[in-house]
């Protein structure tokens, strides 16, 4: 669930007094994106445990903060063909499995398309840094100091060293089957608060809006007055209690609400910000889906070099029914990501280079359940409002995110 920051009237203060929580120039102030240019409102200065727990994209020019960009999220690329792919610089082909490929020095078309679980179609060597081709290449095929190259992926993933979960080889090591009344704060913290989580969020955090009952996590997203917000929903994560890395399975079994203006998510955020503040030491989004962008899932990575911030997102998408039941899985092994939805591969991520900036995932990850209300992304149909609250509208009923059970094992 990717956080993003849009900065007013700092660009002059130094990073260290942000990171200290004292900015020179005085309070951070928060554009409200929704609210139109110039709009903001003040809000008291942030330690570096509260910025780095919320994840805030920063850019910075020297030492010094520049204004952060529009806020999107992968919809914005679309999701059928080979959408979400890294390292493309360019689409030649309507379903974007036709690509100008970056970051290609001594390497091939096979190992560009197996960055996405794909293989390789057709290999070209571009003209001019565009579509057009000067020579045929064969898929297994360098082409001298090259940077770039024309490459034809296939549509359909294949994996990466098996399109299948490990089930038969994997042993259970942590579980929630959400059996009793209550919460199991053995293996959860709340997490509670609001003004927005650096993403425009409408939503305060509470205990009350996360209940078990029936074999069931039930997270309740409303209209509530709360604390001088109008909405309340509940977020866990599992941090400082469990985390995992590499050589393990994720899988939650879920169902979601579909009402505009809902962010349900399953997520996971790096125990140490190893490589330094979001999106530097990694994200990785197992299931999001937004009310806006109808009957969608997305699994996604956030990481210095692919993010919404420059368009490099890496991500895969399904079409589903998100208001059934459906049990999402992540696959982390050493080689790289891969995502499931019901046993059904719909996602990979193993980038041909391992420097940080494009993969920060060797390092362990904590699990986070939560129900955003509004936000960049999950607000972007709404035209700067937040959800209807009038009576008998969606959220005054109640939009429920539940969760029949999550487990790891290790593979």
């Amino acid at each position: 669930m990717a956080r993003y920051l849009s900065l007013c009237a700092v660009a002059t203060a130094p990073l260290s007094a942000f990171v200290q929580g004292a900015s020179a120039t005085g309070d951070l102030a928060s554009c409200n994106v929704h609210g139109g240019a110039g709009q903001c409102s003040s809000s008291a200065p942030k330690t570096r445990h509260q910025v780095a727990s919320e994840h805030l994209l920063l850019q910075v020019a020297g030492s010094r903060l520049s204004t952060a960009l529009a806020m999107h999220g992968p919809q914005d690329v679309g999701s059928s063909g080979c959408s979400g792919m890294p390292d493309v610089k360019r689409k030649c082909s309507d379903d974007g499995c036709r690509v100008l490929a970056g970051d290609m020095v001594g390497l091939t078309c096979n190992e560009f398309c197996h960055r996405s679980g794909r293989t390789c179609v057709s290999a070209w060597e571009e003209v001019n840094d565009d579509c057009a081709s000067q020579q045929v290449l064969r898929c297994d095929e360098t082409y001298g100091t090259t940077s770039d190259l024309l490459c034809m992926c296939s549509s359909v993933l294949v994996g990466l060293s098996t399109n299948a979960m490990a089930v038969s080889s994997s042993q259970l090591i942590w579980s929630d089957e959400f059996e009793g009344n209550e919460v199991d704060q053995s293996k959860w913290n709340y997490e509670t608060g609001g003004g927005g989580f650096g993403n425009s969020e409408l939503q305060h955090y509470t205990h009350h809006s996360a209940q078990v009952h029936d074999g069931a996590l039930r997270i309740t997203a409303k209209c509530e007055e709360y604390e001088h917000e109008h909405y309340t929903s509940a977020k866990l994560t599992t941090q400082h209690i469990v985390s995992w890395g590499p050589g393990h399975r994720v899988e939650v079994r879920a169902k979601a609400p579909v009402a505009q203006g809902t962010w349900p998510a399953i997520w996971m955020l790096p125990v140490d910000d190893a490589y330094g503040l979001w999106p530097t030491s990694g994200e990785i989004d197992i299931m999001e889906a937004v009310g806006c962008t109808e009957n969608k899932i997305f699994g996604t990575v956030h990481t210095g070099a692919y993010n919404h911030m420059h368009n490099t997102q890496a991500y895969g998408s399904r079409q589903l029914q998100v208001a059934e039941w459906h049990t999402y899985a992540l696959q982390w092994e050493e080689e790289g990501l891969q995502w499931f939805v019901d046993g059904e591969l719909f996602g990979s991520f193993a980038p041909t280079h391992r420097s940080s900036e494009k993969w920060p995932f060797s390092q362990d990850f904590y699990l986070i359940l939560n129900l955003a209300v509004g936000g960049a992304w999950g607000g972007s149909c709404l035209h700067g409002n937040g959800p209807s609250c009038a009576p008998g509208s969606e959220f005054s009923q109640g939009q429920v995110m539940e969760v029949d059970y999550a487990r790891v094992y290790k593979v």
